[in-house]
């Protein structure tokens, strides 16, 4: 079946969020796919199903889509990880949740994941900015529960920060090669993930097991 060019698609009546929603979806998609620069307003909304003049009542310009994506998933990333930290009382158990979460998330997300991450480069510099500022006190928030496990003993290393890079890297990257058809479920994923982070900074088996299994848990 060969696919319309972009100009000829039907264009689909749409109202209110709907219609946004359908410009974020088709971001998102063209975004991951061609990358932002080589991604049109005309191509956007003919993904979308609406005419091109419906994204400006939106969006000022195609910036303010990349920047609208990447602050929703930072700030939903950030919120899930918050809420599964809440539920645990000692450190080493909310670094379990929050890496279960991160790894979730991204599992469950791996386009905006993409976006948010690799199209920074796109964005100029008061946009960009505010993002690193974001990802920074996102870091930030792991650093500290490294820190708080060092300090009650059950955790170890020798340098937090680079512990911490190296937790962020490891569990992000899932968004590059989780397969929901592959041999592991994302929960199971997850679980692995936290054996290796709570096993890589020296916690002993029985924490590990009871962070695997904690409430909320979704391993």
């Amino acid at each position: 079946m060969v696919e319309a060019p972009e100009r000829e698609r039907a264009v689909a009546p749409r109202r209110g969020r709907e219609t946004r929603a359908a410009i974020d979806a088709a971001a998102v998609e063209l975004f991951a796919q061609r990358g932002y620069h080589a991604t049109s307003m005309r191509a956007l909304a003919a993904a979308a199903e609406i005419q091109p003049a419906a994204i400006y009542h939106w969006y000022p310009g195609k910036e303010a889509i990349l920047v609208h994506l990447q602050d929703e998933f930072m700030a939903e990333l950030t919120e899930r990880v918050v809420a599964a930290m809440a539920e645990q009382d000692r450190p080493a158990l909310k670094l379990a949740a929050a890496v279960r979460e991160h790894v979730a998330y991204h599992g469950e997300h791996p386009d905006e994941a993409f976006v948010t991450d690799s199209e920074i480069r796109a964005l100029r510099e008061r946009p960009r900015r505010a993002l690193i500022a974001k990802r920074d006190e996102y870091q930030r928030m792991f650093g500290g529960l490294v820190r708080a496990g060092i300090a009650d003993g059950s955790l170890r290393t020798s340098d937090p920060d680079v512990a911490t890079y190296a937790i962020l890297l490891q569990c992000t990257g899932v968004a590059l090669w989780f397969d929901p058809s592959g041999p592991l479920g994302l929960d199971e994923v997850a679980a692995v993930h936290v054996e290796l982070v709570l096993g890589g900074l020296g916690a002993d088996r029985k924490l590990i097991a009871a962070a695997v299994a904690a409430p909320g848990g979704r391993g």
